[in-house]
């Protein structure tokens, strides 16, 4: 199986979620006080996930047939859900000091942006190195076990809205391989979340899939 089959089949696990993570934190940070009180919660939940589906789902597998390939992540993870649950309790604060805030949150996304570009460099060329694509999809599939429809009705939209162009398009060329065609109309909504027509037209001029089915304006 060639090589780009299975970067396609770990991108979405360790490249585009990971971007849109440090996108969204990156905004929450310019955003100040306001944008950590109503963004920082949603960021929360959907960070823990990501980590809990590594933790639960990529990485034992993973062990099991490299024996210590995920040791990096064990302290960063640890380092990171400290500082979460630290920003967590800020969170409807009133009292709290917007500079501690901001201090915190960057200090959150320095270690996060060194633990996730530690994963792309060494955890992601270990699964493409232990796992067929097959498998590799099969593992993905798999996601849906751990994931309400409720959150991801919540993490879809926020994913592709802090995707750039080509992530979108990268995402959307990925998804569209293993969807049923009735579900065609809801990934369409989520792709085209914070895009205006123009930039949509553009999206499905790159993956003429999508325009079998178009977002509710």
């Amino acid at each position: 199986m060639p090589e780009d089959a299975r970067f396609d089949a770990v991108a979405d696990n360790f490249i585009y979620i990971h971007r849109a993570l440090c996108h969204d934190l990156s905004g929450i940070i310019e955003g100040g006080a306001r944008a950590f009180q109503t963004g920082f919660p949603r960021f929360v939940r959907i960070l823990d996930k990501h980590t809990e589906l590594e933790e639960q789902l990529f990485f034992p597998a993973l062990e099991a047939r490299s024996q210590g390939s995920t040791d990096v992540t064990r302290a960063p993870h640890r380092d990171i859900e400290e500082r979460l649950r630290g920003l967590e309790a800020l969170v409807g604060d009133v009292d709290a000091s917007e500079s501690r805030i901001l201090e915190d949150l960057k200090a959150l996304e320095e270690t996060m942006g060194e633990h996730l570009a530690e994963e792309q460099r060494v955890v992601m060329p270990e699964m493409m190195r232990h796992f067929s694509a097959e498998e590799l999809w099969a593992l993905d599939a798999r996601i849906m076990e751990f994931c309400s429809p409720e959150f991801m009705q919540e993490m879809m939209p926020w994913w592709f809205l802090h995707m750039d162009a080509d992530d979108r398009v990268a995402v959307a060329r990925n998804m569209l391989g293993g969807i049923d065609a009735s579900f065609l109309p809801a990934l369409c909504q989520w792709i085209s979340e914070g895009l205006a027509a123009a930039e949509w037209q553009q999206l499905v001029a790159q993956v003429p899939a999508l325009s079998q089915s178009s977002p509710t304006p």
